[in-house]
């Protein structure tokens, strides 16, 4: 059995420690997720298509990946190979509630600061996953940039006003 500091290369964050502490809770709030570790609890084997079928589309991407998914400690992880296969990190799977608040501490994070998309896509799938994970990174720095050029263009003209 894999104990639960042994899964991350780096400190957890707060985010990972609070998903830790409570493995049921987080998880069990996506509809998606949920339907997903409830069959993973009750067998290996990937249930069929027509199972999966009327579920919703998150669900049906989630149990295509059903045999890179496992359980540890009662948590869902994604094991997941790099396109080069140097490394296959286990991603913690992650409700799409708690997505914003990764994303926020990839991007501002200490160790590299404001990154762009491929970099903070990249540092996020290092320890994360998620349905849609590349879409959301890529609108959240959409967002977050067209946020700071009208900052910026504000500052620019109050200061140009003062002059």
């Amino acid at each position: 059995m894999t104990s639960k500091s042994s899964i991350a290369k780096e400190p957890l964050t707060e985010m990972q420690i609070r998903s830790l502490e409570d493995p049921w809770g987080p998880q069990l709030e996506d509809p998606a997720i949920r339907r997903i570790l409830e069959k993973k609890l009750n067998s290996e084997d990937r249930p069929s298509w027509q199972e999966i079928a009327p579920e919703s589309p998150a669900t049906k991407r989630y149990w295509a990946l059903w045999d890179s998914l496992h359980l540890k400690d009662g948590v869902l992880y994604r094991k997941w190979e790099s396109g080069d296969g140097s490394s296959c990190p286990w991603q913690l799977i992650l409700p799409k509630s708690r997505n914003q608040e990764v994303l926020r501490e990839t991007h501002d994070s200490a160790s590299g600061g404001h990154f762009g998309v491929m970099k903070t896509l990249s540092k996020t799938r290092e320890r994360f996953y998620w349905d849609r994970l590349r879409a959301d990174v890529e609108k959240w720095h959409r967002e977050i940039h067209a946020c700071g050029a009208r900052q910026k263009q504000g500052h620019k003209t109050r200061t140009k006003d003062r002059l």
